[in-house]
């Protein structure tokens, strides 16, 4: 299958991805199972780093179109989004991440273009970032120190750091554990991580099946649910502080919405006669996982997302007293680890 490379084992507990149960039939030539042993959802196939690569690197030169007012304030569009990232991360962490003390490093493992290193300068970090895609110049660019480090191999050098984030990252790899394991390593001794990624357990999941927009197939390699992050964390030898999974008003409806829109499109481009798009071929492309069928973002749709985004996120404080910060079907999982 071109472009596509098998999972021989599961990410988490090795056990052989052939004995697992199917959750999903293949689409695009990508099955979801869940393993037997750990209860791991992940893909029975995934696309080469070298083509997510490309992939995002695209998205990022789409991102830096100014959206109304950025160029005025010097902003680069996108950071106020980071900065509520941080705000959510601070009440999590209880205060610690949002006062560093002077001199604090924090490193953002996959920080893409750097934007969320850009809200985390503000507040006073000194700001580095790992990542693998081309986006990494425009990261550069904006003042912050890049690191050629691959964090699923067993690498003792490099700087310890006060705060690692790891956002909608772990989803990517194949060796999830070693991952954490890097991590830990070069956390400081009274340092903490954050851990991001999505919830299988999304309550809109189900009712698009294989089609949902965030399980990304070819591109996300595992899904995790409260209880198989907690268990990656925990087999790196690290300590979990919080583990939130709140729904969110934004996360609830974009998802859903956007999914619809790309059905939608595919069914519009079989109806003239273009043929669905699928993995296979769209792998095999120099620029990447074929986005065609789907609305994009960045540039100037982000000045209409960004302000409905806001106004939905007015609703998150409800929402969360009143289904609690451990609900099982929000959208994300949040994870502040210690050593």
């Amino acid at each position: 299958m071109t472009g596509l490379l098998a999972l021989e084992r599961c990410p988490l507990c090795e056990r052989a991805a052939a004995d697992a149960s199917p959750i999903y039939a293949p689409r695009g030539g990508v099955a979801i199972d869940r393993c037997r042993g750990c209860g791991l959802a992940f893909a029975s196939h995934y696309a080469a780093s070298a083509v997510i690569g490309a992939d995002y690197a695209a998205r990022a030169d789409r991102d830096v179109d100014p959206e109304p007012g950025a160029a005025a304030s010097g902003e680069r569009p996108g950071v106020a989004r980071r900065r509520v990232q941080l705000r959510l991360y601070d009440r999590l962490s209880r205060g610690r991440i949002g006062r560093p003390h002077p001199g604090s490093r924090a490193l953002d493992v996959g920080c893409n273009t750097g934007l969320l290193l850009d809200a985390l300068r503000e507040l006073g970090y000194v700001t580095a970032g790992i990542e693998r895609s081309p986006a990494y110049h425009l990261a550069a660019a904006a003042g912050h120190a890049i690191v050629q480090a691959d964090i699923e191999e067993a690498d003792e050098r490099g700087d310890r750091y006060d705060l690692i984030t790891i956002t909608h990252v772990l989803e990517h790899l194949a060796r999830p554990v070693a991952a954490l394991r890097w991590i830990g390593r070069h956390l400081a001794d009274a340092g903490l991580a954050v851990i991001e990624v999505p919830n299988f357990a999304d309550l809109a999941r189900p009712l698009w099946g294989a089609a949902y927009r965030p399980l990304e197939l070819g591109d996300h390699l595992i899904f995790f649910e409260r209880e198989t992050l907690q268990a990656a964390i925990e087999r790196a030898g690290l300590r979990v502080l919080e583990l939130w999974s709140a729904p969110q008003t934004a996360t609830m409806v974009f998802p859903s919405a956007l999914t619809a829109v790309d059905l939608g499109l595919g069914l519009a481009r079989r109806l003239r006669g273009r043929g669905a798009p699928t993995i296979e071929r769209d792998v095999a492309g120099p620029s990447g996982l074929d986005r065609s069928a789907r609305v994009r973002g960045g540039g100037r749709l982000s000045a209409i997302v960004e302000p409905m985004v806001a106004a939905l996120g007015s609703l998150d404080a409800l929402l969360e007293r009143g289904f609690g910060a451990e609900c099982r079907w929000g959208a994300n999982l949040v994870a502040i680890v210690g050593r």
